[in-house]
């Protein structure tokens, strides 16, 4: 299993520590409970349109939350629906965070807008592709 970390892909800015995966069996996906546990991630894949999703933990690691509060709508949390909520300390988009209850709580990591590096060999850390 590999050890990443995320940068910015606009801006290079960090934006979580390091995460360790996890196999998709592992995700909790009852209604108000955190679907990933800290520290961690995992892949999953739409059988509809075969895209991949990053998720990790609702920790708040380097995020913001966005400056549009219409990206948060939802009764108890963030239903996810309006967008990407989540940006780098530079405003940029890279995620959406999942929170309401209805819901498992995690964060939706855009891979089209994140580096990803791998950090499984702390001597030889290069950029990935999921």
């Amino acid at each position: 299993m590999r050890t990443i970390k995320m940068y910015c892909k606009k801006c290079g800015v960090q934006l979580t520590d390091v995460l360790h995966e996890v196999n998709s069996n592992a995700l909790r996906f009852e209604d108000g409970v955190d679907m990933i546990q800290p520290d961690k991630f995992s892949i999953l894949i739409d059988k509809c349109n075969n895209e991949k999703e990053l998720v990790i933990a609702n920790d708040e690691f380097y995020f913001k939350n966005h400056k549009d509060d219409g990206r948060f709508n939802g009764c108890c949390g963030s239903s996810g629906m309006d967008g990407m909520n989540k940006t780098c300390s530079n405003g940029h988009e890279v995620a959406t965070e999942f929170s309401d209850c209805y819901m498992p709580h995690y964060i939706a990591v855009n891979i089209e807008n994140v580096l990803i590096k791998d950090f499984s060999n702390p001597y030889e850390v290069k950029e990935i592709k999921l």
